[in-house]
């Protein structure tokens, strides 16, 4: 078996070897990766030649990510130029470093679709992440603003100032790039709730849990917030592409998708199900929810209750009137813990929908085909959908949506074998 590691002071939260290990196994490698704690007091003091020798390839976690380069043989030119490393190949002996957060860090935003172009950035810490932050956005970001509790240190193309500024900055996107909030500490928050107010975007880069106070803050504001499960995903996969010697980036998605099932299951989140008119969901829905004992909502019921109308009545409203209820409902039942619930096919349309759904829960498409789908349909069943030609266009619109939010997908069928499918999966 060959080994690989990930190095840090404080590893019990760590998720890097969930990570490697589910990609092992997902794609018959005979590799392990295990955590290698060391010391603040006894890092300076290691031959990292000799600690690491038997290992393969090692992931760099805080708060080494920039002392280590000393301690290496070459590192990368990107990897200099941003001031951290979280990659470390060992070719025949030889420690090479590189820096896959700055590219994860990216395709986070790419994914989320998050634009710095033009945008304000404040990002909560000087340390080596936040270097690959900075590095990620300074091409197209208006203005960029560390927080560091050290103000001597810098970062090319970022501003510093002190944590006392906090109250008087303001921007479009607030990063958290500490790990306050971090598993085992799940109740902590890095800013108050007055801090959050100040920004549109929350991205949080802790990732166990997915769903952290920061974010659940922030969803309780209004705010699009973004978890840093995928950044951790996806630096990972760029860290096997270099181990393995070979392009790894489409296996990204795969194991994104399964590291949310795992993290998600273990913090008991919710499973959500989503699909096309007339899949089914809400019948799949409570049967799942029957077979995993847990409770079932129908966020149409939700919204029926929360508004004291019926989906009709606030239809002849405006379809806008409508989708903003779905949002508030969909951000109340965020808040709920291990429920299964079936979403109206439009959630999808709403980015702080997707949002919401992403940070607190798990997400099954149930598939069923458009030429199923019409040979069943009930024209005048469902508010503006009169005709075929609304079914097709919706189909269209929505389809590469439902695609793209889902973490398992089960094509239609006999529910009761449906639901067995989705319970394997998650159990």
């Amino acid at each position: 078996m060959i080994k690989y590691g990930v190095i840090g002071n404080n590893l019990s939260h760590s998720y890097a070897p969930v990570v490697h290990n589910m990609f092992f196994n997902l794609y018959s490698i005979d590799g392990n990766l295990e955590k290698l704690e060391i010391q603040q007091d006894e890092f300076d003091k290691i031959d990292m030649h000799e600690f690491l020798r038997g290992f393969k390839g090692v992931n760099v976690s805080a708060p080494y990510k920039t002392q280590i380069m000393s301690h290496i043989d070459e590192v990368d030119d990107e990897a200099r130029e941003i001031g951290s490393i979280n990659t470390i190949n060992n070719v025949n002996g030889k420690l090479i470093g590189y820096n896959t957060d700055a590219k994860g860090f990216a395709e986070l935003l790419e994914i989320t679709h998050v634009k710095p172009k033009g945008k304000t950035f404040v990002i909560l810490s000087a340390g080596g992440t936040a270097r690959s932050v900075v590095h990620a956005i300074k091409k197209y970001a208006k203005d960029i603003v560390c927080v560091s509790k050290d103000l001597d240190v810098k970062i090319d193309g970022a501003r510093i100032v002190s944590f006392e500024s906090l109250p008087y900055l303001k921007a479009d996107i607030l990063v958290d790039a500490t790990p306050v909030g971090m598993y085992p500490n799940i109740d902590e928050q890095v800013v108050d709730d007055s801090i959050v107010a100040n920004y549109e975007t929350i991205i949080d880069l802790v990732y166990n849990p997915v769903f952290t106070k920061l974010l659940q803050s922030g969803l309780k504001q209004g705010k699009y917030v973004v978890s840093g499960l995928y950044m951790l995903v996806s630096q990972a996969v760029q860290s096997q592409s270099i181990w393995q010697g070979v392009n790894l980036q489409g296996m990204i998605k795969r194991i994104f998708s399964e590291a949310t099932i795992h993290t998600q299951m273990q913090m008991n989140g919710n499973i959500y199900i989503i699909g096309m008119l007339g899949c089914g969901k809400t019948e799949l829905g409570k049967a799942l929810a029957k077979e995993m004992k847990k409770d079932f909502i129908d966020l149409d019921d939700m919204i029926i209750k929360m508004s004291g109308k019926t989906i009709k009545e606030l239809y002849d409203e405006g379809e806008e009137v409508f989708r903003a209820w779905e949002t508030k409902a969909l951000a109340k039942v965020a808040f709920e813990k291990g429920k299964v619930i079936a979403l109206g096919c439009g959630a999808v349309l709403n980015r702080t929908n997707l949002a919401a759904v992403k940070a607190s829960g798990i997400v099954i498409l149930r598939d069923r085909s458009m030429d199923k789908i019409l040979s069943t349909f009930e024209m005048g069943k469902y508010p503006n959908v009169n005709s075929r030609e609304d079914v097709i266009r919706i189909y269209n619109e929505r389809y590469p949506r439902y695609v793209g939010l889902a973490d398992y997908i089960v094509p239609f069928g006999d529910v009761d074998l449906d639901v067995k499918k989705i319970a394997e999966v998650l159990k």
